[in-house]
């Protein structure tokens, strides 16, 4: 009995054995179908970045009928500057009305939003912009501010201006703007437009670092074409912010294309 129940103990171990080996032989396969799978997957990709030959930009530019169509909210008449102010005055910290052409543009600025008129607004922004009323460059913000997405190009020479309310106020409302919008093509286009054309350290930075977490092809477009720009702070926010994503210091396109091939995670669909 003792030789019999040896022997039956015996090819139970040697059953185990048998299927531990096959559980780890076919995980071992699976793995290595999974690797061969992965680097297929690989070998098929295309560039993504169009200065190492991409077909395409992940970067949408916004244009001007685009905009136009997604700020409108109404069709109501426009509130130009010189166009009939209402009964509203507008005065200064010391009690003072401010000079008539000042006043337009303040009540145009208030039409505008009550008008939901966009080409109203724009039509403001490159006055307001030369002006050294502060209360009137913020009234131009706030209605620039209004149609979001569509006016964040007017807003963003704003995002630089001396006066630190203003600029704080400007910043606010583009940035309100680059959340509501869902395309990350779309948002990398606006981040790529302004961090060409801010000239702020600390605003730049901030700007750039909008492009952490979205698509990291759009995102390390913009940076890889920031970065061949010249706008010297600029290079140096979208340099940090390549770091940040991709945890490498920027050391060329080619490294950076080399990451995303490793990397990045196409859609399904793609």
């Amino acid at each position: 009995m003792r030789v019999r129940a040896k022997k039956l103990i015996a090819v139970v171990v040697v059953a185990v054995a048998a299927g531990m080996a096959f559980l780890i032989f076919k995980g071992q396969g699976e793995d290595e179908k999974a690797e061969e799978a992965k680097a297929a997957r690989k070998a098929r990709r295309k560039a993504y970045l169009v200065q190492k030959s991409a077909s395409t930009s992940a970067v949408k530019y916004p244009t001007a009928a685009k905009s136009s169509e997604k700020g409108r909210r109404s069709g109501f008449a426009a509130a130009r500057i010189g166009a009939p102010a209402g009964d509203e005055i507008y005065y200064d910290s010391d009690g003072k009305p401010y000079p008539p052409a000042d006043q337009k543009i303040m009540s145009a600025a208030a039409a505008a939003i009550e008008n939901d008129d966009l080409e109203g607004a724009r039509s403001l922004a490159e006055s307001a912009q030369k002006s050294n009323n502060a209360e009137l460059k913020e009234m131009v913000v706030d209605a620039l501010g209004w149609f979001g997405e569509a006016t964040m190009a007017e807003l963003t020479p704003f995002m630089s201006d001396a006066n630190e309310e203003v600029a704080e106020k400007a910043a606010d409302h583009w940035k309100d703007a680059l959340q509501d919008m869902s395309d990350d093509g779309e948002k990398a286009g606006v981040v790529e437009m302004s961090l060409k054309s801010l000239r702020n350290k600390d605003l730049l930075e901030d700007v750039a670092n909008e492009l952490i977490g979205m698509d990291e092809v759009a995102a390390l477009q913009v940076l890889a074409n920031v970065i061949e720009g010249d706008n010297k702070l600029a290079v140096e926010a979208a340099q940090e912010t390549y770091e940040s994503i991709t945890g490498e210091k920027w050391s060329g396109v080619d490294a950076a294309e080399n990451w995303l091939q490793n990397n990045y995670n196409p859609p399904e669909d793609e």
